[in-house]
């Protein structure tokens, strides 16, 4: 299930870049770079994949994505419909790891940035307050200019790397290569479970869509992900279920129903399997926040 390969545009007169996307809706492709990347969302949300992890994403999430690790972020169904007046904005930054040379990487003061991207090989979501001096922080880069942008960025990883509210995105590291077509496999795989996972999804559909027979299908998806499909997609649904919990005035049975769940005592045992706690409990303790 290998992503494609893609090229991060830095201009001759920088070292890394940072760039504001303000756009209807986030969708990009499962690829991969040898640079870093940091995302702040401002405005939006959607499902993130990272490696083989699988999370929604939401305004003020901070992302930290190390060098080669495959990614997707895909925008929430609503932002694609026609009369939609909803926006997307993020700011950006790519770098290569070393971009600053190896001699820097190895002085003493260095040692918690290799801790950081060590780290980063896995995808990282960063919280607390440091989550809120990085944004603006990512903000403000977008008018900085020469050493000023450098030591901004230099902050900013220090902000990370002290951060004690940090957690894996992906549950291993990969190691990826290009390959095309299994690109546009995953590609079609991950956007037609996302375009359908509130509905029921049969073995059958899924590996007419990814072109192979459902043994195959079986065996490709979980030698290249360490899960099986449908526990994979039971994690799109308890995703959006979360959102669902925390941002709208439904009851449970119905944010069971709206996640593709069509038996309650099913939706509560896997809420509580994946997110540690009863779909109950977790709207009361996102609305006590």
């Amino acid at each position: 299930m290998k992503p494609l390969f893609r090229k991060v545009q830095i201009m001759p007169e920088q070292s890394f870049s940072v760039n504001k996307d303000f756009v209807p809706f986030f969708y990009n492709h499962w690829h991969y770079h040898p640079e870093i990347e940091i995302v702040y969302i401002f405005e939006g949300t959607g499902t993130l994949l990272v490696g083989n992890g699988v999370r929604s994403f939401k305004e003020n999430d901070l992302i930290m994505i190390g060098p080669n690790v495959p990614h997707f972020f895909r925008s929430d169904p609503h932002y694609f419909e026609q009369n939609s007046t909803l926006m997307s904005r993020s700011v950006v930054i790519h770098f290569n790891p070393n971009f600053w040379g190896d001699g820097f990487m190895k002085i003493p003061e260095s040692v918690s940035l290799n801790e950081l991207f060590q780290k980063a090989k896995k995808g990282l979501l960063v919280g607390g307050a440091v989550r809120e001096k990085v944004g603006i922080l990512m903000e403000e880069m977008l008018h900085t200019t020469g050493i000023d942008k450098v030591i901004q960025l230099l902050n900013i990883l220090s902000y990370i790397a002290s951060s004690d509210d940090v957690s894996d995105l992906s549950k291993t590291e990969f190691n990826v290569s290009l390959d095309e077509y299994n690109t546009r496999r995953i590609d079609m795989i991950y956007s037609f479970s996302l375009n359908n996972f509130a509905r029921e999804i049969t073995l059958e559909e899924v590996a007419e869509v990814a072109n192979i027979s459902v043994n195959s299908f079986c065996r490709y998806f979980k030698t290249h992900t360490r899960k099986t499909y449908f526990q994979f997609l039971q994690e799109l649904r308890i995703g959006h279920a979360c959102k669902l919990l925390a941002g709208e005035k439904l009851s449970i049975s119905q944010v069971a129903f709206e996640s593709g769940f069509n038996n309650l005592s099913h939706f509560n045992r896997s809420f509580k399997s994946l997110m540690q706690m009863k779909p109950q409990a977790y709207q009361r303790l996102y609305r006590q926040k």
